[in-house]
């Protein structure tokens, strides 16, 4: 099951976003009910292509489940609550 997700952050004091799809053999061995793992997958894949950012926030998306956004807060990656 592919997982859409898109983080936003800063690059070099510019806002910078990047979309992409984690495949399910990225996801090979990660336990994706957790929703951090999958958030630092994605970063890692990016690091990987040479993509470095301060990252803020980020949305995951699957077929499977609506779209959820998390925020960076205090080092950790939290769900942001709906109003």
């Amino acid at each position: 099951m592919p997982i859409h997700y898109i983080l936003r952050g800063k690059q070099q004091a510019q806002d910078f976003e990047h979309e992409g799809m984690l495949s399910e053999e990225q996801l090979s061995g990660v336990d994706i009910r957790q929703d951090t793992a999958l958030i630092n997958v994605a970063i890692r894949t990016l690091r990987s292509q040479g993509i470095e950012a301060e990252w803020q926030e980020c949305v995951l998306e699957s077929a499977e489940r609506p779209a959820q956004t998390y925020i960076r807060y205090k080092k950790r990656w939290t769900l942001q609550k709906v109003r």
